[in-house]
């Protein structure tokens, strides 16, 4: 049952694709999934899925992505975990441009019972080249978290509210993408650091990264390493997560 459902994730799972941020782009969908799977002494199953949506022309864009993460551990269930990242952005081919973002969360792990976050920021295209692409962000945005727990005893949340945090957050990104070796291996990351205007101790780290080796004009060997550091957590919970996987990455052109 469980190869069953590992070979159905790889070869059927719907999934989109980032924009690119930089290019006016027609209608773009792609799908990336990693996994890895484990039995006998350590029972094991992680599937780690992306569904992205990119369109821009000269005047706007939008792209949506989205992550799902389903996990088990002898047999019982440790992730369900959801993230939805959302932007429109205005003149994208011009080297600073807008944006509107909205990220919605859930996470099974952590008991983050849903999270949204709607902001607006600027980004900045310092590298914009066919093979090549370095870009810089700044959002504030407005956090609204509603977590299954108590939070870490450190923090001072809103009082009659223990379990839900609302904040102002800033965030600094950095956005890349590189074809080495003529279009052998493709180098894509993303880091994060979002920190509390309100709260000091409040603050988050996020890298994303992942090395695709092409097989095809659409099909993709695929390795990840995502890396995830909340310091204001539930009680009990450790403030960091750690993946490294693999798979396949499927596109649409």
């Amino acid at each position: 049952m469980r190869w069953w459902l590992l070979m159905f994730a790889l070869i059927t799972r719907p999934a989109l694709a980032q924009l690119n941020e930089s290019d006016s782009i027609p209608l773009q969908l792609k799908l990336t999934t990693t996994g890895s799977y484990l039995d006998g002494i350590v029972s094991r199953l992680l599937l780690i899925n992306r569904a992205e949506l990119a369109y821009a022309n000269q005047r706007w864009g939008v792209s949506s992505r989205n992550d799902y993460q389903y996990g088990q551990t002898f047999n019982r269930q440790t992730e369900s975990d959801l993230l939805s990242t959302n932007f429109l952005y205005l003149n994208p081919l011009h080297r600073p441009y807008p944006y509107v973002m909205l990220l919605m969360e859930t996470n099974y792990r952590r008991k983050i019972n849903f999270r949204y976050q709607p902001g607006v920021g600027i980004s900045y295209n310092l590298v914009r080249e066919k093979h090549s692409l370095l870009k810089l962000s700044l959002t504030a945005s407005f956090e609204h978290s509603a977590y299954g727990g108590t939070v870490f005893e450190h923090h001072e949340s809103n009082g009659s509210r223990p379990n839900v945090i609302e904040t102002i957050r800033a965030t600094g990104r950095v956005f890349g993408r590189q074809q080495l070796l003529g279009n052998k291996l493709r180098l894509h990351y993303e880091c994060w650091f979002q920190q509390s205007v309100l709260d000091g101790e409040n603050y988050r780290f996020h890298t994303d990264d992942s090395l695709e080796l092409p097989i095809s004009k659409r099909v993709a060997v695929r390795a990840r390493l995502r890396y995830t550091f909340e310091h204001v957590e539930l009680v009990g919970n450790k403030p960091y997560d750690l993946f490294i996987t693999y798979g396949i990455s499927l596109s649409n052109n």
